[in-house]
């Protein structure tokens, strides 16, 4: 009967299935199933407020708690002044930031196919005839001084 029946998560937004998991657990908690809709106890004790870590190498937030959290303090990674992950100075040291170089030894090949080129300082792509920088990054060329 309720196998192919969804409600609404009132603390995500997200549908779950009606005779799920989740939908037993916040019947369980704090939640009553009422003309299907979840409504909430008038005893049910407040919600708890997320906690979240702050990712230096990606700039997201992690849940805690949650698969991610646990794959990185897995991996090595440490929490410093209760917010920030902070990857193993391996991981940091094992990743460098992508060079031009790097990146056309990678792809030149699929790039000139395509007949076109990465510019040397942004990375923008640009045609073949342009050269090795687009129009905003071409280098000054130095002044050439006439000695008399």
């Amino acid at each position: 009967m309720d196998a192919n029946r969804y409600v609404i998560n009132p603390e995500t937004g997200w549908q779950i299935r009606v005779g799920g998991v989740r939908f037993y657990q916040l019947i369980d908690e704090r939640y009553d199933y009422f003309n299907g809709e979840l409504v909430r106890r008038a005893n049910a004790p407040p919600p708890r407020p997320r906690q979240y870590y702050f990712n230096t190498i990606t700039h997201r937030r992690v849940t805690a708690g949650g698969r991610r959290y646990y794959e990185l303090l897995n991996a090595g990674w440490d929490i410093e002044n209760d917010y920030y992950l902070v990857p193993p100075p391996e991981v940091i040291s094992g990743n460098p930031l992508p060079t031009h170089e790097r990146i056309m030894a990678i792809h030149g090949e699929k790039l000139a196919n395509l007949n076109i080129t990465l510019c040397r300082e942004c990375f923008i792509a640009i045609n073949l005839e342009q050269g090795e920088y687009c129009d905003e990054c071409i280098p000054l060329e130095p002044e050439i001084k006439k000695c008399n």
